[in-house]
């Protein structure tokens, strides 16, 4: 081999050798971005629980139980006073979640139509209130504040042979199933509640 075959042998090994650190910089970067980003994401994640807002919920009904009021009181956390209001959007929850789930048979309502109607003792009577009295009109809340929404008594299935008497009595002492979503800035948040009803002198 020539000296200039050996020069041609080295600069070819220096080469390769580049090459090799190159791509375990590269790999490396790589798996620094990688690290940084899930480190970020886990730590925004975290940051939104913590960010979580904490609700007070009481139901006070009148000692007929026609009508009943809830009152939703924003308690926290303390991270939420920078983002100055929150929107907030109450659902009543139906009693099962898996209502409307089982295959729908011949002469029997659809699993849709199941799904829609409203399994509980109560629903909205509030002005802004949907068709079915399911869900409120978003509105503005603050920490430390609070609102409150006006409630009937829902009926039985059309297709349900009970009572309206017997479909309340069955609810007597069930509590309203809640859903709360909660929007700030770019943040949502949902919060599930279950809140017991009281009638007026017992609570």
């Amino acid at each position: 081999m020539t000296t200039t075959d050996t020069i041609a042998a080295l600069a070819l090994a220096v080469a390769i050798v580049a090459a090799v650190a190159a791509i375990g910089s590269w790999k490396a970067a790589r798996n620094a971005n990688g690290a940084a980003q899930t480190l970020s994401r886990i730590e925004q994640q975290r940051l939104h629980a913590d960010l979580t807002p904490v609700f007070r919920c009481a139901i006070v009904a009148n000692e007929a139980r026609s009508t009943a009021m809830l009152r939703i009181h924003l308690e926290g956390p303390p991270g939420l006073l920078s983002h100055d209001a929150i929107e907030i959007t109450v659902s009543v929850r139906n009693d099962n979640p898996h209502r409307g789930n089982v295959p729908q048979l011949a002469g029997t309502p659809t699993p849709e139509q199941v799904r829609a109607h409203i399994w509980g003792p109560w629903k909205f009577s509030a002005d802004g209130c949907d068709d079915t009295g399911r869900t409120v009109a978003p509105q503005q809340l603050a920490v430390g504040e609070w609102t409150r929404y006006g409630l009937t008594p829902t009926s039985p299935p059309t297709w349900s042979a009970s009572s309206t008497q017997d479909w309340l009595r069955g609810y007597a002492n069930e509590p309203v199933r809640l859903s709360i979503t909660a929007r700030s800035k770019d943040s949502a948040w949902t919060v599930p509640l279950e809140v017991p009803v009281t009638t007026e002198g017992t609570a």
